[in-house]
């Protein structure tokens, strides 16, 4: 996963999940107590992408939520405690750590272990993420239990000592696997939505499903221009562009629902997803804005521990595209 100082990119540009989930969960209930023939006769009508989709969205869900908070987790942890000694019992504040959410991740897992296509490669590297996230959360779980009770004020910090080494090695194994999973998903699932935008702009009947996808697709691909340690970092000229396109694509988008409001109407949620559009746009400019006028975020009240909370901060970019994107995949077109 990419990282801008302590903000994490932490989603995947997932929207094709949603679409092959939902034409196969049709074909399974329309084949439900056919004879067998009728049921193969369903299932090879089955796009192999909609397939792909459906099992690429399973391990889409780990890398949203397990792999989110098992990032928030560490940094919460990290930002009161010294990764190399570990807590002391002299701290200002005790901080404790981050909680985890393990459960739909794993039903996640077993649900894509089964599904086709086999993805060898993908798979191994999900049984590697599984075994790493199991591990890791009861060491979590201990910790959180402990600072939450504020039980380092009976032993002196003795137990949160003992903790550390363990609980930083949880994480570091952890986020070891993390990283070669996250990379396969990233780069089948774009490979899948580039093919999918591709179809949906053949057809005239998902006109508004289409130019929502061009948008999320330029979006996403502004986004891959900020994973950036200081503003000297960015390169201007092509974020301008990358601007350019998200404004344009946002234009066409807005032009075609305005003149289209009654099917608009009928996709449920879709202008909480316009709400969180305009704020990553405007997050985005934020950032140009910053650039150009050479104010360096660094600078900024919470830029470090906070750096989401500073308007123009690369961070903010991240994190209003990770809220447009968790509610564009609440979209049913």
């Amino acid at each position: 996963m990419k990282t801008i100082g302590t903000a994490t990119l932490g989603v995947i540009f997932a929207l094709t999940a949603i679409t092959g989930c939902d034409k196969i969960r049709a074909i399974k209930k329309a084949a439900e107590g056919a004879s067998a023939a009728t049921t193969t006769a369903a299932q090879q009508a089955v796009d192999p992408d909609d397939a792909l989709a459906e099992k690429l969205g399973e391990y889409i869900n780990c890398l949203n939520y397990a792999s989110k908070f098992a990032s928030s987790s560490r940094k919460r942890y990290l930002s009161w405690v010294d990764e190399k000694t570990g807590p002391t019992g002299k701290e200002r504040s005790v901080g404790g750590v981050g909680s985890l959410e393990q459960d739909s991740c794993l039903k996640s897992l077993e649900n894509a272990k089964t599904m086709a296509p086999s993805l060898p490669e993908l798979d191994a590297a999900a049984g590697n993420y599984k075994t790493a996230l199991q591990e890791l959360v009861p060491l979590v779980d201990a910790a959180k239990k402990y600072y939450d009770q504020e039980d380092y004020k009976d032993d002196k910090m003795a137990k949160g000592k003992q903790m550390h080494g363990p609980l930083m090695a949880g994480f570091a194994k952890f986020r070891a696997a993390d990283k070669p999973f996250d990379d396969i998903v990233t780069r089948m699932n774009e490979a899948l939505n580039a093919r999918q935008l591709q179809k949906l702009a053949k057809d005239p009947a998902a006109r508004l499903q289409y130019l929502t996808k061009k948008s999320l697709a330029e979006s996403k691909a502004l986004v891959s221009e900020v994973d950036i340690a200081a503003l000297k970092d960015l390169d201007l000229a092509k974020y301008q562009v990358a601007l350019d396109n998200v404004e344009k694509a946002n234009t066409e988008l807005e032009t075609y629902t305005t003149s289209h409001k009654a099917e608009v109407d009928k996709v449920s949620l879709f202008q909480s997803f316009v709400s969180d559009q305009e704020k990553f746009i405007k997050a985005a400019k934020e950032l140009m804005r910053r650039k150009r006028d050479n104010k360096d975020f660094n600078k900024e009240t919470f830029s470090d521990s906070n750096p989401e909370l500073v308007n123009g901060h690369p961070a903010q970019v991240i994190d209003t595209f990770n809220r447009m994107i968790g509610s564009s995949n609440s979209l049913r077109f």
